[in-house]
């Protein structure tokens, strides 16, 4: 087994968009894993693209959020407008794509 060392470059917070990216950049590269470890580093790579994506579609644009809060007459604009089709702190990856899928076929999307 190799042994592995590192320092911390940064501990400020990073966006998913770019925690993403820095997956995919280290994925990307040449690091002499073994097979089941380059397996694993490959699905969690998909799994951060889910979810980057699912962020962005649940996002959408933000004057139409902020126009949808006031008209609703949401108190506190910073809490998350959770639906029954998304709740993405119990559903896995797999669970998130399936509904996306469900979603894009009732849209016709």
């Amino acid at each position: 087994m190799k042994t592995i060392s590192g320092r911390v470059t940064s501990s400020n917070p990073i966006s998913l968009s770019k925690a993403t990216s820095v997956l995919t950049t280290f994925v990307a590269a040449e690091t002499g894993a073994s097979q089941a470890v380059a397996a694993y580093l490959r699905r969690t790579v998909e799994a951060f693209n889910e979810l980057t994506q699912l962020h962005r579609e649940l996002k959408g644009s933000k004057s139409g959020r902020k126009h949808k809060r006031a008209k609703e007459g949401h108190e506190n604009p910073r809490l998350p407008e959770l639906t029954n089709e998304y709740d993405i702190e119990t559903e896995s990856a797999k669970g998130v794509t399936r509904r996306r899928r469900r979603r894009e076929e009732e849209c016709g999307g």
